[in-house]
């Protein structure tokens, strides 16, 4: 059985936390990216999910509710 804290999405997905691993990992698979260029995007745009998106191009990730998301990933 996978470590719950390796599936499980932010509590609040409007910021980026670099600061836990299981957040960063959460964000480069949602966003695509390197944990280099995921450091790399916050460092230069801040850590609003928000900014980051527009810094790397990608189309604005919905925020909603960390339950929302957990649901759509077991789907």
């Amino acid at each position: 059985m996978a470590n719950d804290f390796e599936t499980r999405s932010p509590r609040d997905t409007g910021w980026i936390n670099l600061g836990e691993p299981q957040e960063v990992r959460y964000w480069t698979r949602v966003l695509a990216v390197t944990e280099t260029r995921l450091r790399a995007a916050v460092g230069a745009a801040g850590d609003s999910t928000q900014a980051v998106c527009r810094h790397l191009g990608i189309p604005r990730v919905v925020s909603r509710p960390a339950s929302a998301l957990q649901e759509a990933e077991q789907i």
